[in-house]
């Protein structure tokens, strides 16, 4: 590759007189400050005392181990852990700063709200502290958002990642781009085996803005898009692979590509992540029973 030159001011002034018939050049006099009586010593740079710079690490993608213990705890201890990572949330937003590791630590104990639906029953007296608690830290619309949630954010557990991770790599996969339309926290980019995220880019999408704002807090490496994914704006056989733990529910998405099958959500994801990875690429998700085995072969018939 040839490199570009660049020429300085002072060579385009030098070509600048060079070029063309000669110029006169009018040097004016230098401006001199009236001199004081006593001007003050300048001490010699070495004897200079400078502010110490600061060194700031760079935000890592946080690696999730055993020892963060995802998914453990009675629901009193989930919501508790929900809470405190929306409080480290808030501060790090107000702060304008990167988490720091034992930060992101706090943050990857975020369970979602798939299985607290009481903390927004208005009637369930029991749950009313954590449900002030919540509402006075999200907007009424981040409210609402987490309130949705409850029909699907249900975090997959590190053990079965694990295995759908070990199944890629028995059929050949060893690092590429890599799609996941429905991270929630990202628990598929936290426990991706270090060899396959050496050699992967990853994309993840999350519709709910605040899960989507802790994702980014926790892997800032990765192309975290927050917004549904039939509004994702995805490059056609692109991915190498899409892998997800795919939302599921009696609802359909709206998306003009499949306006005559207008798929349940579950069986969507399918049919739209195919149009995404590329020709000899792998899709592989977690989806409910109904998928591939109910009587209508719609779906079937389109995969």
């Amino acid at each position: 590759m040839r490199a570009r030159s660049r020429a300085t001011r002072e060579d385009a002034l030098q070509l600048d007189l060079f070029a063309g018939p000669p110029r006169a050049v009018t040097v004016a006099p230098a401006r001199r400050e009236p001199e004081s009586a006593e001007a003050p010593a300048v001490p010699p740079l070495a004897q200079l005392t400078l502010p110490p710079v600061p060194v700031v690490a760079s935000p890592q993608d946080y690696r999730i181990t055993d020892a963060d213990r995802l998914g453990e705890g009675s629901l009193a201890q989930k919501a508790r852990a929900n809470l405190d990572a929306l409080a480290l949330l808030k501060r790090l937003d107000a702060e304008q700063r990167p988490a720091t590791e034992a930060e992101q630590r706090v943050l990857v104990r975020y369970v979602g709200w798939g299985g607290l639906p009481q903390v927004f029953d208005p009637r369930n007296a029991a749950w009313a502290k954590p449900r002030a608690e919540l509402q006075g830290m999200l907007t009424e619309a981040e409210f609402a958002s987490a309130r949705a949630t409850t029909l699907n954010a249900h975090y997959t557990p590190p053990m079965i990642i694990r295995a759908m991770y070990a199944l890629l790599e028995r059929l050949g996969f060893q690092g590429g781009r890599v799609l996941e339309p429905a991270c929630g926290l990202g628990h598929f980019l936290g426990l991706m085996p270090t060899s396959l995220r050496a050699r992967s880019t990853f994309t993840a999408i999350e519709i709910d803005p605040v899960t989507a704002r802790l994702a980014q807090r926790l892997y800032p490496g990765a192309d975290l898009r927050p917004q549904p994914f039939e509004e994702s704006r995805l490059a056609d056989d692109f991915y190498d692979v899409a892998i997800s733990n795919v939302p599921f529910g009696d609802y359909r998405p709206f998306d003009p590509r499949f306006r005559a099958s207008h798929f349940l959500i579950h069986d969507y994801f399918f049919a739209a992540a195919l149009t995404k990875v590329r020709p000899g690429g792998l899709v592989l998700f977690l989806t409910s029973k109904g998928t591939l085995d109910k009587a209508d072969a719609t779906l079937r018939a389109h995969l």
